[in-house]
């Protein structure tokens, strides 16, 4: 009995002097030592350094990615197109990460599903659309990356192409984080520019032909029943002229800051029918020859690097009066 009672002293006394020191302590050995605060301090990453480093300089506010070459990086390593799509979404999540780091980045844009890939196999179509059901709940209800920067996501395409549980999916995804303000993840699928040219196109005559009935309504109810309407005087009364500021208005990416950095992998140098609105003559374009899968922060900082130096090298012709 009393070696029973030896033994489980010496476990009792044994866990005691192995259990970690509570919080408490902790604070009275801080008071002690007030140097042994600096071990309660959070150490930062060498990716943190990185980048707090780079954000000391120019940062772009919006970059946005053409996410290319999952299946070709899928075939090279022996995966099904599947896992290269899941891989392609996991690297999505990581290289959004750097982006939120950058101090001053508020909005990315990724290319996740042209209105053309439907004409792709059917079952890769239909893996496609489970992945983004799937990825985009996770993203927003179960992510600390949104909820941490709280970053809104917003879906641009033609929607009503989606299959119906895909649309529910996007429009939860929408509603779950419309309240977060410090960036956006604009996610384009089913997307094309020229798509979204044309309906803001369609818009913009759609609310002028609006304005042209009601004058034509009112100039009508002003005249005697025997007086005939003049087609030239409702005309006069309407701007039918329309310009580039209303058509960007229009865009379904309207929301979003104008567009510094268009980054596509896969060694591809093309925009293949994205944001061909937005790409204008301060919009710098990237075309990594790695594939999407194989991205991440060493392909990033060169890329702001590059952003940096132009900006500063703008900044220094405006102050000499050169530009």
């Amino acid at each position: 009995m009393s070696v029973d009672v030896q033994a489980s002293t010496a476990t009792s006394a044994s866990s005691t002097r192995t259990a970690p020191p509570s919080k408490r302590d902790m604070l009275k050995q801080a008071a002690l030592s007030p140097l042994s605060l600096l071990s309660l301090l959070p150490i930062p990453t060498p990716q943190q350094l990185l980048l707090h480093t780079l954000s000391l300089g120019p940062i772009p506010r919006h970059i946005a990615f053409v996410m290319d070459g999952n299946r070709r990086w899928a075939r090279t390593s022996q995966h099904t197109i599947q896992h290269g799509h899941l891989t392609g979404f996991a690297t999505l999540k990581s290289v959004l990460e750097v982006c939120l780091n950058l101090r001053g980045l508020d909005t990315v844009t990724v290319y996740a599903f042209a209105i053309d890939n439907f004409k792709r196999s059917e079952s890769e179509v239909n893996a496609l659309m489970q992945i983004a059901k799937t990825r985009l709940i996770e993203l927003a209800g179960h992510g600390e990356l949104i909820a941490r920067y709280s970053v809104r996501v917003r879906i641009a395409g033609r929607k009503a192409l989606l299959p119906d549980d895909v649309r529910e999916a996007v429009e939860k995804v929408e509603h779950m984080t419309r309240n977060n303000t410090k960036a956006t993840l604009n996610i384009c699928m089913p997307y094309a520019s020229r798509d979204e040219i044309t309906g803001a196109a369609r818009c913009v005559l759609d609310r002028k032909l609006r304005a042209l009935e009601k004058v034509a309504v009112a100039q009508k109810s002003r005249l005697a029943s025997e007086e005939e309407l003049q087609l030239e005087e409702v005309l006069d009364e309407v701007d039918l002229h329309v310009s580039p500021e209303e058509l960007g208005e229009a865009m379904q990416l309207a929301h979003s800051p104008p567009l510094d950095i268009l980054v596509r992998t896969s060694g591809v140098s093309r925009l293949s029918d994205f944001m061909l609105w937005q790409c204008t003559q301060h919009t710098h374009l990237h075309f990594v020859d790695k594939f999407w899968p194989q991205f991440g922060i060493a392909d990033m900082v060169p890329i702001i690097l590059d952003w940096q130096r132009h900006s500063w090298s703008a900044s220094l012709r405006r102050s000499c009066g050169w530009s």
